[in-house]
């Protein structure tokens, strides 16, 4: 490799870091699908529920920039709450028939984006995993924002 090469290449990598632009992993539904859940015994509610196992490819992705596409379902409006779902809302988690392996709730950056039901879109933001609790979904997006397909 020539120094004018590596020096081009370094200058490229860090150009595209200037002007905002991150590699985000395009990750599908189906590799996200690889999970289970297994019922405990939860003693602060009294009852049974169940928690995710996430498979090894699932962990792999854990803290990792993904970019994901799919249906945004407004949960609550007012406070800014969507989720992005595998499936539109006649047959998503909440509706239909669909496990919650198929939705990923978003945590916006930006506060003031709006979305309507059944939009589809495209996001990219940062995955965390959640197997602690649950009040809230196992794929949570943090720091969301739309991005290109």
């Amino acid at each position: 490799m020539t120094i004018r090469f590596a020096l081009t290449l370094a200058f490229l990598c860090c150009l595209r870091v200037v002007n905002g632009q991150e590699e985000y992993q395009s990750v599908t539904w189906d590799q996200l699908g690889q999970i289970t859940f297994e019922e405990f015994y939860s003693e602060s509610t009294g009852q049974y529920v169940d928690r995710p196992i996430f498979s090894p490819a699932v962990k792999a992705l854990e803290n990792k920039k993904i970019k994901i596409s799919g249906y945004v379902i407004p949960m609550d409006v007012e406070l800014n709450y969507y989720v992005v779902s595998k499936f539109p809302f006649a047959s998503c988690f909440f509706c239909g028939g669909a496990g919650p392996e198929t939705v990923i709730d978003l945590q916006l950056s930006d506060t003031d984006t709006r979305f309507k039901n059944d939009q589809r879109a495209t996001f990219c933001g940062v995955l965390r995993l959640n197997s602690g609790t649950f009040f809230e979904l196992p794929f949570i997006l943090q720091d969301a924002r739309t991005c290109g397909d």
